[in-house]
């Protein structure tokens, strides 16, 4: 089927030639980034023409390079970042119906805005000679209602996704408002990463990591889900009573069904880190996810110990979370050399509350029980391990009460991973409504749920 395109030419403040940042060395080793997963999907105001939503794009192009960056391999094969400051892309039109054969009516409904993502993710580029950024404008009636852009992102991240799709709404209503000093680019922050100030950071940051890693134990999937309106009430009213992040109360929940599974009081996780603490980089439309490691030492003791030492465990990680990449790939290399196994954390967990409050529970806390009777759970082929020896686990949907778990297949074959879910659930819920062995002796009531 022939698309429609318009095409448009864009003209950047510079054009420019960096290495990788160190969150692109990591994004580029693990992916080599044959794909575009970002999406970005904005409302087209009303009385907006499809050459201005054009515009739209065209200004989105040439105030953020790393829309307009290619990855070039030199000539020992290493990819670096390469800033186009003239250029031509073709958006395409979709018409909203086309692909799913109904009516819209005024405006293009969710079907056709899959739809018309389903269409641009054919769209197979090389990230070698391509910008990473690929737009669309969903038409009903010839009137432009959604502009979607696709994002490499080995050039945005989820957060830069976020800042993009702000920066758009804002230059649609006409408010765009640029900090006082310049937007930081990727070439900006791959330079900074070279200066002796933040090799300086880099190496303090490999020390802990380094001090971290030599604590975890050396070894050789299952999967499922659990959507629990429980486990996240639970959660929720954990999270008032002890006055800490949803964040820390996931962790310290984890750790103790990760610590009852192993069979040890000591647990290890590994959390995706922003890296997002000023406005300059709030609105970085690039990469900067890197990784914040750390150990809990004792998990046999009371809940709201753990979940203290949960708390500061992570903000110490967070704290540790800039690194060069190649260097700490280096130091892995080096402390495994010799040894059969590598070395790997407990659990990899990722939970969306770093960047998006989940709701709180504002119910009667005696009912969550009941609400644990609603628990649902879907097995799965596979779920990202997320570099975890035995565990991974993500928060999705709205209110991020959705918890996944991965199993290698080797381990624990005596635990359903069904069990492994509730007993993560019964553990929250005991904590929330005050039960004497969930408050005082977690891993005794984990081991028991586990068993």
């Amino acid at each position: 089927m022939k698309v429609d395109k318009i095409t448009i030419h864009f003209e950047g403040e510079r054009d420019a030639v960096a290495p990788l940042t160190w969150a692109q060395r990591r994004t580029y080793r693990g992916s080599r980034l044959k794909y575009r997963p970002f999406v970005c999907v904005q409302a087209v105001p009303p009385g907006m023409g499809i050459h201005e939503v054009g515009n739209a794009a065209k200004w989105a192009l040439e105030e953020f390079e790393s829309l307009r960056t290619t990855f070039p391999l030199d000539g020992d094969g290493d990819p670096y970042q390469k800033v186009e400051k003239f250029g031509s892309a073709d958006i395409f039109i979709i018409p909203a119906g086309e692909s799913t054969g109904e009516s819209t009516g005024e405006s293009a409904g969710e079907a056709d805005i899959q739809s018309a993502i389903h269409r641009l993710q054919r769209e197979r580029f090389d990230v070698t000679a391509e910008i990473g950024a690929l737009f669309a404008i969903v038409t009903c009636a010839d009137v432009p209602t959604h502009l979607i852009c696709l994002v490499s992102h080995l050039a945005v991240d989820g957060h830069g996704r976020a800042a993009l799709g702000a920066a758009l709404d804002s230059h649609f209503s006409g408010q765009y408002d640029r900090p006082s000093t310049p937007l930081m680019q990727p070439v900006d922050r791959a330079q900074l990463e070279q200066s002796t100030k933040w090799q300086e950071r880099s190496a303090r940051s490999l020390e802990y990591w380094k001090s971290v890693l030599e604590k975890l134990p050396q070894d050789a999937s299952r999967s499922a889900v659990i959507d629990s309106d429980a486990l996240g009430a639970a959660v929720s009213v954990i999270s008032k009573n002890y006055a800490m992040s949803t964040s820390a109360v996931y962790l310290a929940i984890i750790s103790v069904a990760s610590g009852a599974l192993i069979g040890r009081d000591k647990s290890s996780f590994l959390l995706p880190a922003s890296n997002r603490l000023n406005l300059e980089e709030r609105s970085f439309v690039g990469e900067l996810v890197q990784f914040a490691p750390g150990v809990l030492e004792e998990l046999d003791r009371p809940f709201e110990a753990i979940v203290n030492d949960a708390w500061k465990a992570s903000a110490k990680g967070y704290r540790f979370s800039r690194y060069d990449e190649q260097a700490l790939q280096l130091m892995l290399t080096d402390l495994d050399e010799g040894r059969e196994y590598k070395r790997a954390f407990d659990f990899s967990f990722n939970d969306v509350r770093n960047s998006t409050e989940g709701e709180a529970y504002r119910g009667v806390v005696e009912d969550i029980r009941d609400l644990a009777k609603q628990t649902k759970i879907e097995l799965r082929e596979k779920v990202p391990q997320g570099g975890a020896r035995f565990l991974s686990f993500t928060l999705w949907g709205e209110g991020s009460q959705t918890l996944a778990i991965a199993v290698h297949d080797s381990y624990f074959p005596e635990f359903p991973v069904p069990r492994i879910l509730l007993a993560i659930e019964a553990l929250a819920v005991g904590v929330a409504l005050g039960d004497a062995e969930a408050l005082h002796h977690p891993m005794r009531f984990a081991r028991a749920h586990l068993t």
